[in-house]
């Protein structure tokens, strides 16, 4: 049965390799100094916006998600995205992805947020489909740009 939880610094080795599957799996990948990227993630699993949400099976890790929670003056209160999201392979196709997001819905509302955000990757049409599915709506565009 996939319990999910909310991940400690105890679990920074466990994220790190989910974090990793999923910059494979997006195609991203470079070089990063461990030594900023480990500071990072301890500031962001210490903090109250950031919350990330671990899927296990017993000892096994079968995804991550990760949602921001922060005040927005545009909302009128608290403001929730989802950050990153990672099934592992193993666990595709059974309903953790979906669990996760429900888990981050119930997350948001009890921190008074109205709306959940998710920016998916332009080419990504299994994400797209998976979001459209459990009810998320394209409703404007992002921009970025490489500093």
């Amino acid at each position: 049965m996939i319990e999910i939880r909310k991940a400690t610094l105890a679990d920074e080795e466990e994220v790190a390799v989910l974090i990793r599957e999923l910059g494979q799996a997006v195609g991203v990948s470079g070089d990063v100094n461990p030594v900023s990227w480990y500071s990072t993630l301890r500031k962001m699993i210490a903090s109250p916006e950031w919350n990330f949400l671990l899927a296990e099976e017993g000892p096994q890790k079968a995804g991550l998600l990760i949602i921001l929670i922060l005040p927005s003056l545009y909302h009128g209160g608290n403001y929730a995205a989802i950050t990153e999201l990672i099934v592992t392979r193993e666990y595709q196709g059974k309903g953790v992805g979906a669990l996760l997001v429900e888990e981050a819905k119930r997350l948001a509302r009890t921190m008074g947020c109205e709306e959940l955000d998710v920016s998916v990757e332009v080419d990504n049409e299994q994400a797209k489909g998976f979001y459209e599915k459990l009810g998320f709506k394209k409703k404007h565009a992002d921009y970025g740009m490489q500093l």
